[in-house]
């Protein structure tokens, strides 16, 4: 089985601190869950992925849509993974056990909703506040 990090490094937990302490980053399908991660895989990847120098690394984007996984299942999963075959990393994830029942490997790899380069207003938002913006405007 391939590791699943939900907060490999200081950069992740700074990231995944912010998005607990700014639940207004939240959709509003997932009100209620202030004070955790839950609901925000999305801008917690990309923030991520961008503070990490983006397509200069081996970070891939993947997104796993639950209705591929369950028929009466909707929405969708964000997370990363390093290299082809390196751990998934999921800063959607409260605690790496709870990965059980994600079936990481069925995500599609892909680009972010506004591509490789440009952060959502999200994303922007998360970088900025945190000194991690340099080169992502």
């Amino acid at each position: 089985m391939t590791e699943i990090l939900a907060e490999p490094d200081q950069t992740a937990a700074r990231i995944r601190e912010y998005a607990r302490e700014n639940p207004d980053l939240r959709k509003n399908r997932y009100d209620g869950r202030e004070g955790t991660v839950d609901g925000l895989c999305y801008p917690a990847a990309e923030a991520y992925y961008h503070a990490k120098d983006g397509r200069e690394t081996d970070l891939r984007i993947y997104c796993l849509s639950w209705s591929d996984v369950n028929p009466d299942a909707s929405g969708t999963h964000w997370y990363l993974r390093d290299g082809e075959t390196g751990p998934w990393i999921d800063l959607g994830l409260e605690d790496a056990a709870d990965a059980a029942g994600i079936p990481y490997a069925e995500g599609r790899h892909r680009s972010f909703m506004t591509g490789y380069d440009r952060p959502s207003k999200r994303t922007q938002r998360i970088l900025e506040d945190l000194g991690l913006a340099e080169d992502t405007a």
